[in-house]
């Protein structure tokens, strides 16, 4: 079994952990992780692991311009990327992003909290830091105005997602929530 973790490969393991979704796992094969999300490393930063022997199953030639595997480092992408990904992890540390993942914790709390006194429909998986609201409750100018991320670009948008990072403070969220409290979508 393969693991999408693009996202939550560095909030779940630090939100939950009695989580089965990792290498203690015996079903788990390979996991991906995009550190340019959470972790904010440069774009295009993603990490691959699979349990030992596997990696053959993957390798290609596809990069026919590159002599022989294309393996990051020694390929066409830029080892500075890798080096990255070390620096942010080695200066954090495991304990100083559980607490960063803490904190993010507590804020998305806090909104599910504010959007449950206004009866607003949401979605939130537990350990994570997004919340996703029906766009029912939305306005245009909303949207916009806090960049939220729309499920869809098109007319049958239904959800809009709250991703709450280092830089969402509580002060942000309590910025959305007003502004939602003054539409005339929220139930009474």
């Amino acid at each position: 079994m393969h693991i999408d973790a693009a996202y939550g490969g560095f909030v779940y393991p630090f939100s939950n952990e009695k989580s089965k979704i990792n290498f203690t796992n015996p079903n788990i094969s390979s996991i991906t992780i995009d550190a340019h999300k959470m972790l904010q490393a440069p774009y295009g930063t993603g990490i691959f692991i699979c349990r030992k022997g596997l990696i053959e199953n993957v390798l290609t030639k596809e990069a026919e311009y590159v002599e022989g595997m294309d393996l990051t480092l020694c390929g066409s992408r830029s080892g500075a990327n890798a080096v990255s990904i070390w620096s942010i992890l080695f200066a954090y540390g495991p304990h100083g992003w559980f607490e960063k993942i803490s904190v993010l914790q507590l804020r998305t709390s806090w909104l599910c909290k504010q959007l449950d006194n206004l009866r607003i429909d949401y979605f939130r998986e537990p350990f994570m830091n997004i919340v996703t609201i029906r766009a029912s409750y939305i306005s245009d100018e909303i949207a916009q105005r806090f960049d939220l991320v729309p499920q869809k670009h098109d007319e049958e948008n239904q959800w809009y997602k709250v991703i709450v990072m280092d830089h969402v403070e509580v002060a942000h969220l309590e910025l959305l929530i007003n502004a939602l409290k003054e539409t005339d979508l929220i139930k009474n």
